[in-house]
């Protein structure tokens, strides 16, 4: 079928299987749609610079493929939320540009949305223009997703991606947050 199968192991813990088909894309459920040419030649004019986590190794690899894809790169990389709100701050203390964090809502230590809300706190504590955070889960239904993003409140995400994600769509989401929406908040 074109695709492929991998297998992640580790001893005396168990085993994952991962198998790729490849398919056709369906259209993407978006306000603005933009050809991904065009998409990628924007995103690519920003070398965007991000903060992935995710306990899965493979999603963490997977996100980090997708914007080296379009000319950005994964500056830090967590496995869980709490690492990931420490590896923002220290990519920010060391004035390193961080322009888009991208959490998984369900992590070990620290989730998703808590790890949210330390990085708006931390970033209203120092006056630093706000990164744009995307939500990303394959178990929420739709008023979790509208708790979990928002201006009004603050402390919320920029927007919500579920699981699995294609890379038309994340390509998409970055693209609605950082070309077509201003993300400075108020604080």
């Amino acid at each position: 079928m074109g695709g492929e199968i991998r297998a992640y192991s580790k001893l005396g813990t168990g085993t994952t299987f991962v198998v790729c088909i490849p398919t056709i894309a369906l259209p993407l459920d978006t306000a603005q749609k933009v050809d991904s040419p065009s998409i990628l030649k924007r995103l690519s004019e920003k070398c965007l610079k991000a903060v992935i986590a995710d306990d899965s190794p493979f999603n963490v690899n997977l996100i980090s493929d997708y914007f080296s894809k379009f000319g950005g790169s994964a500056i830090s990389l967590a496995y869980n939320g709490y690492d990931a709100v420490t590896k923002y701050q220290e990519c920010r203390k060391a004035n390193l540009n961080t322009d888009v964090v991208v959490l998984d809502i369900d992590m070990p230590i620290m989730d998703g949305k808590i790890a949210c809300e330390r990085i708006r706190q931390y970033e209203k504590d120092n006056k630093l223009k706000p990164a744009v955070i995307i939500l990303m889960s394959g178990n929420c239904d739709k008023e979790q997703i509208d708790e979990y993003i928002g201006r009004e409140k603050g402390h919320r995400a920029d927007y919500f991606l579920k699981k699995p994600i294609s890379f038309a769509e994340f390509s998409q989401a970055v693209y609605n947050c950082v070309i077509t929406r201003s993300h400075d908040f108020e604080h």
